[in-house]
């Protein structure tokens, strides 16, 4: 199947999810990441903001802060086709950005990509689906692939943070696609 027929029928099966699904899913999914020690060893955390039913990231987010390590979300800047990074302390920090994703304030700390002490550990990855070798398939914006492909992240450890029914056996991958190093979904965490 074409990425673009994949993408289509997962985004279909995803937004008609069942809000108490979405909300047990997530919570199973998240508890599997929060006892991996990749998690308890991370110090810069990269994690999204869910929205049209991805899997949640409360207990995540909310972890992080309770840790007092570093929560870095993206930011998306549609005009030149770039994500930031932009550090966030807090809930009371976030706001409604682009395409209705949470996002921190204006006045939060941008992350220089290039800046010595950004080095980020681990990052939570959205996508549409999944294969078993850790190919990504999103939504066709290459925001992620951009950003993965950064110097910055060549020591990082990238999760896919799905449900079970968006993993699939084979995706086409491009050269520039970034594969996962673990998926997680509400059945187990998967070192590949």
């Amino acid at each position: 199947m074409k990425k673009a027929e994949l993408r289509k029928k997962l985004l279909a099966q995803r937004k008609n999810l069942d809000e108490i699904f979405v909300q047990e899913a997530s919570i199973r999914a998240q508890r599997h990441l929060l006892t991996d020690d990749a998690w308890k060893k991370a110090q810069q955390v990269i994690i999204y903001s869910p929205i049209r039913n991805e899997v949640r990231t409360d207990l995540l987010l909310n972890s992080l802060w309770d840790s007092g390590r570093t929560l870095l979300l993206p930011r998306c800047d549609e005009k030149v086709g770039q994500m930031s990074l932009v550090q966030c302390d807090g809930a009371h920090e976030l706001e409604e950005g682009t395409y209705g994703i949470l996002e921190p304030r204006s006045h939060c700390t941008v992350v220089d990509y290039d800046a010595p002490d950004f080095t980020p550990s681990l990052v939570i990855v959205p996508g549409v689906g999944f294969d078993f070798c850790g190919n990504r398939l999103g939504f066709g914006g290459g925001y992620y692939d951009r950003m993965l492909h950064k110097p910055a992240f060549n020591h990082a450890t990238f999760v896919g943070l799905a449900y079970s029914f968006q993993i699939v056996p084979v995706l086409d991958a491009d050269p520039w696609d970034q594969a996962m190093h673990a998926l997680c979904t509400e059945e187990a965490l998967q070192w590949l």
